[in-house]
């Protein structure tokens, strides 16, 4: 085990270029490397995709990266190229049926062997049949908590994981993120049979943060606390709202006040007008970005200095994880939210326009039994249901569970299936009760969110406490939280700018280290973590 140590502490220098593990890294690797299922519950920033990047570099097979996240599949693999690699590539819905045709190929023949994957591709039995015969040596899943009904980014395709993982021989399981509860460790550790001795917990604060939350009366004070921060906040930041509407609003305000070097991104925009965003952001070309959650997950900015909530979020694992997108590059950041009792009415709107009652699930129903070609588009679900994708896709995977469909494929215009053998009135009771329940979870989480900000305590402990973790000993740098004692005039301008399977052993892990680091590295010296 020492020799190996000592080959892993080799191959982190010469092919990413860092001296040393950050906490948590090496004790997964090395558990991973000797065959066992490992969840690992890291902080955002916390370096998560080395755990299995450096083991794709080791390993005889592929190293398969299941993530919702295209932006950080983008980001990732170019990075990967820029470095010398050229074992490198990903599938997901931007690619056109003939792209991912020729990609299958070159899975099958072994030209790759680090491949991100997002988890409706692996829906396809096309795509799962060329990862069987390639062969994978891990399976790595990203954002690991949306497996969990109780998480607060449940995806119902993440369900089918556990199934997939069995598919294509039974590799290693590497499970990733960095919010999860008590009971969503519970339930991954359940799905994906890892041990309670091979769960590598590091603790979820982040010392550089300071918290501060701002309690006013009105939207227009909203408005006039958002400019009187950004006018003093030094450095690159990001402002979070609820709803598209606002992301607009808000950046006509910074506008009319002078505030130029800034730009809106949601999920409304075109894909290339959002690449293009997040490129100047990267570049810092803007300063400012004013977004819905759909910007941050993936994008690695180290130094970005601030993050404000002009609406709180849905959860605090949400929360968490936007702001811990401050300051990975260790500095100090501030993480502001203004906070308006009248903002409550947003999230109760947002949940009863995602809210589905039992009629809705009898009229999908109906909708897909009465269709004879078997194949649904999203406009004619949205036409004839009114509901968004997330909703469709929800509708499918519990009509699946209920035996009304089967075979279901997610292409890029709907859904293809074939009909089962369910009872439509049993399937209907038993689809609704679900949809509940998740919606009941939703309404638990920002109900903590909620109590969260009308507590009096340390904001720092009280995060601590919701995920579990002991309060006791909490370290931060600078100035712990608003209600603990917060100067925010040190945040200002000045700061920001200074500022096969591996039980198939038939290849031997010290000798391929070996051999791995004896030969000259196509790789060059500081790659992302």
């Amino acid at each position: 085990m020492q020799k190996l140590r000592g080959q892993l502490d080799e191959a982190l220098v010469r092919y990413f270029g860092y001296p040393s593990f950050r906490p948590g890294q090496r004790e997964l690797i090395e558990k991973l490397l000797q065959g066992k299922n490992v969840l690992g519950l890291l902080a955002t920033g916390g370096g998560k995709s080395l755990i299995y990047q450096l083991p794709s570099l080791i390993l005889p097979f592929l190293t398969l990266v299941v993530t919702p996240l295209i932006s950080l599949m983008v980001d990732q693999v170019q990075k990967l190229r820029q470095q010398g690699r050229r074992d490198v590539a990903y599938v997901n819905s931007a690619l056109n049926p003939e792209e991912v045709q020729q990609l299958l190929r070159e899975i099958r023949s072994g030209r790759y062997k680090l491949l991100y994957v997002s988890p409706e591709k692996l829906k396809h039995p096309a795509v799962v049949a060329a990862l069987r015969q390639r062969r994978v040596s891990l399976f790595a899943i990203d954002e690991a908590h949306c497996i969990s009904q109780w998480g607060h980014d449940f995806r119902t395709d993440y369900l089918r994981l556990p199934s997939v993982v069995e598919a294509v021989g039974s590799p290693p399981v590497l499970a990733l993120t960095a919010t999860a509860t008590a009971e969503v460790v519970e339930e991954i550790c359940r799905l994906f049979h890892i041990h309670r001795d091979d769960l590598v917990k590091q603790s979820l604060n982040r010392p550089n943060i300071a918290y501060d939350i701002q309690k006013v009366d009105s939207e227009q004070e909203k408005r006039e606390w958002l400019l009187h921060a950004l006018a003093h906040l030094g450095g690159s930041g990001i402002v979070y709202c609820s709803t598209r509407e606002a992301v607009e609003q808000v950046v006509r305000l910074c506008r009319e006040a002078g505030i130029d070097n800034v730009h809106g991104y949601h999920g409304g925009m075109e894909a290339m007008e959002r690449v293009l965003i997040q490129e100047q952001f990267l570049r810092n070309q803007l300063r400012l970005i004013v977004a819905t959650n759909a910007f941050g997950m993936g994008v690695d900015k180290p130094d970005i200095r601030f993050v404000l909530h002009y609406h709180y979020p849905a959860s605090l694992e949400a929360y968490v994880q936007e702001v811990g997108r401050i300051g990975r590059d260790g500095l100090p950041g501030y993480a502001g939210l203004v906070y308006w009792p009248g903002d409550t009415a947003i999230h109760q709107g947002l949940l009863r326009a995602e809210s589905l009652s039992r009629a809705d699930v009898e009229k999908f129903l109906q909708v897909v039994t009465g269709t004879a070609s078997r194949t649904i588009s999203f406009a004619q679900l949205h036409t004839e249901l009114g509901i968004g994708e997330t909703q469709m896709r929800a509708l499918f995977f519990y009509a699946e569970q209920a035996g009304m469909v089967a075979d279901v494929v997610l292409t890029k215009d709907g859904y293809v299936y074939h009909l089962g053998t369910g009872e439509q009135h049993i399937a209907a009771h038993r689809i609704a009760e679900e949809l509940a329940r998740v919606r009941q979870a939703k309404l638990e989480k920002l109900q903590a969110m909620e109590h969260w900000l009308e507590q009096t305590g340390c904001l720092r402990r009280a995060i601590a406490a919701y995920f579990g973790e002991q309060a006791d000993g909490l370290t931060y740098d600078m100035y712990c939280c608003s209600h603990c004692g917060l100067d925010r005039s040190y945040y200002g301008r000045q700061t920001g700018a200074a500022a096969r399977t591996m039980s198939d052993k038939e290849w031997d892990l010290e000798q391929v280290l070996g051999r791995l680091l004896g030969r000259r590295s196509g790789l060059e010296s500081g790659g992302s973590l």
